[in-house]
């Protein structure tokens, strides 16, 4: 039993497990795509009346398929190594499957199979059931580098970002103070009171600028063009932010697996099987094969040479790694 739940975590976590393991993967990423093209779908009346019995059908069997995954999750916790420092002791697995349960992406997956479950006590009808069915779209994290690389990004940065969205919304209540201060004598339906001008102050201190409501008296103009211009530069911190989170993020999977293919080549020629094992780790960190090609051309141009060196100051003998070349030994004064 112990084996055969090694070998489900390796097909679920590790996205491993030979062809069965492939093939298990692939079908969880078809139901995961069908369902958000499914629920896109039935947003069209006429959709739902003409497949009626085929999405019911479909549904059943995503809840089937999607529980026995659940399942299987809380099963094979013990084998993550994030739990490996807890005993394993038959009172400790259930204190590592309750762990695992309120982690993110094991609410996803609850979430996933609840709308149909509550379907059977409430109507089906319930917009807000459907609506929760778009939820399934997340677990496609476990399959996409890309999405896994903004979750974590998006995690690193959640501080920052807080910060620049507290800053935001500070700024958009300020900004709809004084519109209505200025502009609400003139146009009282628009700007009459401060949560009515709240969706002006949004909308241009987000560079969206709609349109719909404007400011008429000279003040009024002033003010919001002073706000759009402030707005640009507001708009661009989440983004920038971002961006600088993702560009350190790959920076430091690219040193991690460079890391690794300099100690693979530290010990020699790269064999068969630290290949396969380097290709492991490429796809684990979401590096393209090019990338990785390239850093592998980089460290092999840069082959270090182990050379026994006398140190003419102390005149003790030790082995120093270096690259082809001459060596100085300097002083240290």
């Amino acid at each position: 039993m112990q084996t055969l739940r090694q070998y489900f975590y390796t097909v679920l976590e590790e996205h491993d497990g030979g062809l069965p393991g492939r093939i298990i993967n692939i079908t969880l990423l078809i139901f995961i795509l069908s369902n958000i093209l499914v629920v896109v779908f039935e947003s069209e009346k006429n959709f739902v009346h003409d497949f009626h019995d085929e999405l019911l059908l479909f549904e059943y069997l995503t809840l089937a398929i999607f529980s026995a995954e659940y399942l299987l999750r809380l099963w094979i916790v013990p084998e993550h190594p994030k739990y490996q420092h807890i005993k394993h002791q038959h009172t400790n697995v259930w204190k590592m499957r309750l762990r695992y349960v309120v982690t993110p992406m094991a609410i996803i997956d609850l979430l996933a199979i609840l709308p149909l479950l509550l379907g059977f006590f409430f109507t089906d009808n319930l917009l807000v059931l459907r609506m929760v069915r778009l939820i399934r779209g997340f677990k496609i994290t476990r399959y996409s580098h890309s999405m896994s690389l903004l979750m974590m990004v998006l995690k690193r940065e959640a501080g920052t970002l807080s910060s620049t969205f507290f800053i935001l919304g500070t700024l958009i209540i300020l900004t709809a103070t004084g519109i209505y201060l200025v502009e609400s004598d003139v146009q009282p339906e628009s700007f009459g009171s401060i949560p009515k001008a709240l969706w002006w102050a949004t909308v241009t201190l987000t560079t969206v600028g709609y349109g719909d409501v404007v400011p008429i008296t000279t003040v009024g103009r002033i003010f919001g063009g002073l706000i759009s211009i402030l707005g640009i530069t507001m708009a661009a911190l989440p983004a920038g932010i971002l961006a600088s989170g993702f560009s350190t993020e790959l920076n430091r999977r690219r040193d991690l697996y460079r890391y690794h293919v300099a100690r693979f080549l530290d010990e020699g020629d790269i064999k068969l099987s630290s290949l396969k094992k380097l290709d492991e780790k490429r796809n684990e960190l979401g590096i393209s094969k090019a990338d990785a090609q390239l850093i592998m051309y980089e460290l092999k141009q840069e082959v270090r040479i182990s050379s026994e060196v006398t140190c003419p100051y102390c005149h003790q003998d030790f082995h120093i790694s270096h690259p082809p070349g001459v060596i100085k030994v300097l002083r240290n004064d």
